[in-house]
């Protein structure tokens, strides 16, 4: 032991100015280094696992980035736009905008219980947090408004078509009910016509004297009428033409009230299909419900569908709701200190390493020589 403290003695100045020299370079440059800023937005916005990895993929796909990138061309934020648009990894995007939701979503551990499986994925972290890093506070400040604008006013319309497309399975759907059932309500009303028209030839049946007194109950009158008096029959299958009409009658008008919603729901989505490649925003989409709102004012029930579809939007467009206006924006630590240590211990244990490595050449040297 002493022959090796002996040896670090005799290296000392090469340990000392081999690890203090790196450490002090390594002080200097992070002290001289340009500072990174940041800011937080929190929304309190309630999302499940999947409904979060969802919305990551929106943002983070390229189509959004490109959008995010012109608009901050516009504001002068070229040099950030272009590391925006050029990192191909989504961690590498994360360095300049990152989420998070607090508390963190559950570890899916292995389980056999489908009832702790359904829970975990149930599971709704209510906030969600959008970080934004930048070189200066104008920066930081600039790219805050352009993020935080794109995700309140531009993602908002993926939900809107997704919702405008559940909409349009929803009506077709109940269209082609109606379209189904439509022939065997046809048939039933032309059958029981035919039935009356018979029944009414026949005329009217002669007394049956005291079987008249008799009285006969039936469990179902429209399965059992044949056995009723003509006079009943002819009313049993007048009733059964009635209700047969009023159902086609019904039908036709749900139908049509289908079919205008259809149409309303495809221009609707036409709209969205236009305007997603570029930088379209819910306001210019409450525009278009505005002038379509004065189009359906000839159809009343279309015109009371728009009015809760514009409501019921409004309320989905609403869901992000920012806790606070504006945040902090502040400098992140360059932790000078704790990296200093970290490379003098590092160069430290090296240098040492080297200093033995030096002491054993010599020695084999001088044995050499020897």
């Amino acid at each position: 032991m002493l022959r090796y403290l002996g040896l670090l003695w005799r290296r000392r100045f090469l340990i000392l100015f081999g690890s203090l020299l790196p450490a002090l370079a390594v002080g200097a440059v992070l002290h001289f280094w340009p500072s990174t800023y940041t800011a937080t937005f929190v929304y309190e916005r309630p999302l499940t696992e999947s409904q979060y990895n969802v919305l990551l993929r929106r943002f983070y796909s390229s189509e959004n980035l490109e959008k995010i990138a012109d608009r901050l061309g516009e504001q002068g934020l070229a040099d950030y736009a272009e590391k925006l648009t050029h990192m191909d990894a989504e961690q590498s995007l994360e360095t300049l905008i990152r989420f998070s939701v607090s508390p963190a979503y559950p570890k899916r551990l292995l389980t056999t219980d489908p009832a702790t499986s359904e829970l975990i994925s149930k599971f709704e972290a209510p906030l969600l947090h959008i970080e934004i890093t930048g070189g200066s506070r104008e920066i930081v400040t600039k790219v805050a408004g352009v993020i935080t604008d794109n995700f309140e006013k531009v993602l908002p319309i993926y939900d809107i078509r997704n919702d405008v497309q559940e909409s349009i399975r929803k009506f077709t759907t109940l269209a082609a009910e109606i379209e189904e059932k439509r022939f065997a309500l046809t048939l039933d009303l032309q059958q029981e016509q035919a039935k009356l028209e018979k029944l009414e030839a026949l005329g009217e049946a002669p007394s049956e004297g005291a079987g008249g007194n008799i009285t006969i109950q039936f469990t179902d009158v429209q399965e059992s009428r044949e056995f009723l008096p003509l006079p009943y029959q002819r009313r049993a299958v007048q009733s059964k033409i009635i209700d047969v009409q009023a159902m086609l009658d019904s039908d036709t008008k749900k139908y049509a009230y289908y079919d205008g919603v259809l149409k309303l729901n495809d221009r609707i989505f036409q709209e969205i299909e236009r305007g997603i490649p570029t930088y379209y925003t819910v306001e210019q989409f409450f525009e278009f419900l505005g002038g379509e709102f004065l189009e359906c004012q000839k159809d009343a029930s279309v015109a009371d569908y728009m009015k809760s579809y514009i409501r019921k939007t409004q309320n989905l467009v609403q869901v992000n709701t920012r806790a606070g206006e504006r945040p902090v924006v502040y400098p992140l630590p360059k932790r000078m200190v704790s990296r200093a240590v970290l490379t003098l211990v590092v160069f430290l244990m090296v240098t040492a390493f080297a200093a033995v490595a030096l002491e054993y050449r010599s020695e084999r040297g001088r044995s050499g020589r020897a």
